[in-house]
């Protein structure tokens, strides 16, 4: 499955030439990443002699995506597979507007399953399309022993964070929260619970 990272990050905006006068298309992006040959389970299963071949079992794998609001259609197509995979937002998480809650706004990652609920979002204080720069937050589902529905976040991020969700590093992390309402707003309320004063008792 792939990534929320990845589904807001790993993809890059495809670029216009110079000076184009007119540089919108919905969305075009590429992704650059790894790609393991079918039936590569075996350490010996890529057997060429070449002496330059680096590639192993593995490939340099180039993806685009595009998208058009107007019919909902999300199209990948990868050039090493020769495949075009027709989608929609709702299936690929990608392309789907946020949705506001508790004064911050969510967007969703791909569902576990067609037709499923995203179990990943990340999060952002506007509404403005995703960046690095404007990333703040992370909300995440598990199950816990009894098999119920949890969620926890993670706010601020911050490379050296002490806390670990997904791929990225938070600098402020919640306990397991009982749904996704309570999720956006410890996220919304960090600020406020990483500036109250300290009070000692004497």
């Amino acid at each position: 499955m792939e990534l929320i990272t990845e589904v807001y990050f790993g993809w890059k905006p495809l670029a216009h030439g110079p000076g184009c006068p007119n540089p919108v298309w919905d969305d075009v992006q590429v992704l650059h990443s790894e790609g393991i040959r079918p039936g590569s389970y075996g350490a010996d299963h890529h057997a060429c002699t070449h002496p330059d071949c680096g590639h192993a079992n593995t490939f340099d794998r180039v993806q685009l995506r595009l998208l058009c609001r107007d019919c909902q259609t999300v199209t990948t197509i990868s050039g090493e597979s020769l495949a075009q995979v027709i989608s929609h937002p709702a299936a690929t998480g990608w392309g789907q507007p946020p949705a506001e809650l508790a004064g911050v706004w969510l967007w969703p990652g791909r569902p576990a399953i067609e037709g499923g609920e995203p179990h990943q979002y990340v999060v952002t204080r506007q509404a403005q399309a995703v960046t690095p720069d404007l990333l703040y937050g992370i909300i995440t589902a598990y199950r816990d022993s009894e098999g119920n529905r949890r969620w926890i976040a993670g706010a601020i991020p911050d490379k050296h964070g002490a806390h670990q969700i997904s791929t990225l590093r938070w600098r402020h992390s919640s306990n397991g929260l009982t749904d996704l309402a309570a999720a956006a707003a410890w996220i919304a309320n960090t600020e406020l619970r990483a500036q109250r004063p300290l009070v000692v008792a004497v």
